[in-house]
């Protein structure tokens, strides 16, 4: 196990395009302040999306008593799998098989797969439910939302993933409920939204924050 003090040091040494390196997206210096806590606990930790396997190897080290679950449909990525880290094959754009990701119950869930906006949304609204109280979903590269990217990524969607979570933070910050000041009045978003509108009071009801980032949104469940 490599010794390191900070998240973002164990992703410079394995090479995870998630480190502040030259390159990388520096997830990591930020995902350190939400993640900490958890770093020796026992819990279910799922990436969505295993690459060349460099942040399993990050997560092993960091959370060192974690579950390490990594998903992927190549099926070449069983060779990342050790005795810390479990590797799943499978089409994340099928909702069987994302009910069964949401049956293990974890705490973090981090989505870099494909990118695609129908897969980033399909996943969000499957997988959430299954997320632990307190647990933290981050979705990674939501800047595919928008141009030149979204040409790329829409994948013959209409509804950008970012516009789910912005409409999510609206809510939730409007508290979509009861009015604390004028008795008998209900709190309405100030644009409701014509598309996924019960999906987001969803999200709304069971979420603690929504945490904007360079290029990644993360959400932390009530």
């Amino acid at each position: 196990m490599f010794q390191s003090q900070t998240l973002d040091d164990l992703g410079r040494f394995y090479g995870t395009d998630k480190c502040s390196a030259e390159f990388g997206h520096d997830f990591l210096r930020k995902y350190e302040f939400f993640f900490k806590h958890l770093k020796d606990k026992r819990f279910a930790f799922l990436e969505l999306g295993i690459y060349k396997g460099a942040s399993l190897k990050m997560w092993a080290d960091y959370f060192t008593a974690a579950d390490i679950i990594g998903v992927d449909i190549e099926p070449q990525t069983l060779m990342h799998r050790t005795d810390r880290i479990k590797v799943i094959v499978g089409n994340l754009s099928e909702v069987d098989f994302l009910e069964s990701l949401a049956s293990l119950n974890p705490e973090v869930i981090i989505d870099d797969a494909s990118h695609w906006w129908p897969d980033q949304l399909k996943a969000l609204l499957v997988l959430y439910p299954g997320l632990k109280k307190g647990g933290l979903y981050v979705i990674e590269d939501i800047h595919t939302s928008f141009p030149p990217l979204d040409k790329l990524f829409k994948a013959g969607f209409e509804t950008p993933p970012f516009y789910i979570l912005q409409k999510l933070a609206e809510y939730l910050t409007g508290n979509y409920g009861p009015s604390p000041i004028v008795r008998d009045e209900e709190l309405k978003p100030i644009s409701p939204s014509n598309v996924f509108h019960e999906e987001i009071c969803f999200l709304a009801r069971h979420t603690e924050a929504v945490i904007f980032l360079e290029r990644a949104c993360l959400l932390i469940r009530k």
